[in-house]
């Protein structure tokens, strides 16, 4: 083990990291992105996306494998700061509810204690939500409502990697499901949504559920949750286990080494022991033994090209031998959560895949 202290601030980069960021962004990626275009038509992949998601997709790999942690996080500011200006731009009511251990829901729209989904974002426990996430599952919640599915959606906010590292984020994941209950819904009408570290923090909330960690509250049901909706989970931090990445070939949006850096910055002093809670595919095969106490329903999705594919398949196979309701949907030529790029870039695929992901919910809730 190093002896280097390591910092935990957030998101402070020195000024020739700055530096660095504005040159890669302003002088480095333009001719990049340029050449991408140009050479689209040659490449398989890129000729089957319009131009602007081949663009987008090219910038977001640029932007994954040149950038350190610190650099992003400066760009990308804090949950709290994007929650905020995101209701005020749509004009919705600022609507956050503290809890203990630096943990917030922030809801989209009014509070509900009828129907929920807890949604805990993405960002590989190092970066904040951004926009497009909350948009995202604005859209999701507008489309249950055509249904007659009236639901509240509560986004969690988490402390991020390096300010404080596992198991805070479970902790906050644990109060959060305890608050929700606390108000009276029933479990069953609680679904819980992630993707990418988002739903590998739904994955260390059930394991939680099936092996408690001691100084971690404890989760009492009455009855399974509802559902979890995994988005590309990322079920392997280090690469290392089986299926559990395929080498970069450059047509997914975030590079495999990004992915792998990302994965040693969060495992820092994690114990070998609780390495299965946040690397769902490194633990046991028996380990979602009855999973059926903790959630009724699974669905996971991967994007054909995204480097974490396989093991996402992988995990997804060995979670079926032990619940009956799970269901895995591969996105012809889909990238890395791959639903939320789609309906960023508002590319007519988008609403295929939206109308699976409402229909699934829908059919959870009562």
């Amino acid at each position: 083990m190093s002896n280097t202290v390591r910092d935990t601030s957030y998101g402070n980069p020195s000024w020739l990291e700055k530096l660095g960021m504005t040159a890669a962004l302003l002088v480095q990626l333009p001719p990049i992105l340029a050449w991408t275009l140009l050479t689209s038509l040659f490449q398989d992949v890129n000729r089957r996306k319009n131009w602007k998601r081949v663009l987008f997709d090219k910038a977001c790999y640029f932007i994954s494998t040149r950038l350190n942690v610190k650099q992003m996080q400066w760009a990308m500011g804090t949950t709290r700061a994007v929650y905020v200006n995101w209701v005020r731009e749509q004009r919705l009511p600022t609507m956050i509810e503290d809890l203990d251990d630096d943990a917030s829901l922030l809801w989209i729209g009014e509070r509900r204690t009828d129907r929920v989904i807890l949604y805990f974002h993405g960002g590989a426990y190092l970066f904040s939500m951004q926009p497009h996430l909350a948009n995202f599952w604005k859209h999701i919640q507008s489309e249950l409502k055509e249904k007659n599915k009236d639901v509240g959606v509560a986004i969690l906010q988490f402390s991020l990697v390096p300010t404080a590292s596992f198991p805070t984020q479970l902790k906050q994941s644990v109060l959060a499901l305890q608050h929700l209950i606390s108000t009276g819904i029933d479990p069953r009408n609680i679904q819980l949504a992630g993707d990418s570290a988002g739903a590998g923090l739904i994955l260390q909330l059930l394991s939680h559920i099936l092996h408690p960690i001691p100084d971690v509250p404890l989760v009492s049901l009455s009855s399974p949750l509802g559902g979890a909706f995994l988005m590309s989970p990322w079920v392997s931090l280090t690469g290392t286990c089986p299926g559990g990445m395929i080498p970069d070939s450059q047509s997914d949006m975030i590079g495999a080494d990004a992915i792998l850096y990302w994965g040693r910055e969060v495992l820092v002093d994690v114990p070998d022991s609780q390495i299965p809670y946040i690397e769902a595919l490194s633990a046991p095969k028996s380990w979602f033994a009855n999973i059926d106490t903790a959630v009724q329903r699974v669905l996971v999705t991967a994007g054909e090209l995204e480097c974490l594919r396989g093991g996402i398949e992988v995990f997804a196979s060995t979670l079926g031998e032990h619940l009956k309701d799970v269901a895995l949907d591969v996105y012809a030529n889909g990238v890395h959560c791959e639903p939320h790029f789609a309906f960023l870039i508002k590319e007519k695929k988008s609403d295929e895949l939206v109308l699976r992901i409402v229909e699934w919910l829908a059919s959870g809730f009562d």
